[in-house]
């Protein structure tokens, strides 16, 4: 597998989609942690409930300490960030 893969950013509510770049070696938290900062989500760090991504093709769910590249996401693999409900 590459060292980095463009995976599109999807966040439905801003009605947005973007080409990153992202290393396979890091983990979910880390990339939550940057695109947190990087696109001022309003996520909470600390709440293992807020604290998630979700994934297309593959489906998953991106949390913790788990590497992208154990998820195996790919080229072109979709990532979205969408507030839960309530």
């Amino acid at each position: 597998m590459k060292d980095k893969i463009v995976v599109i950013f999807s966040i439905p509510e801003r009605n947005s989609e973007y080409d990153i770049e992202i290393p396979v070696n890091i983990s979910a938290n880390e990339l939550i942690y940057g695109l947190n900062k990087g696109f001022n989500l309003g996520i909470k760090m600390n709440d293992p409930e807020d604290c998630y991504l979700r994934s297309e093709n593959p489906t998953a769910l991106l949390r913790g300490d788990t590497t992208i590249e154990e998820y195996r996401l790919y080229q072109g693999t979709k990532i979205i960030y969408s507030r839960r409900n309530g």
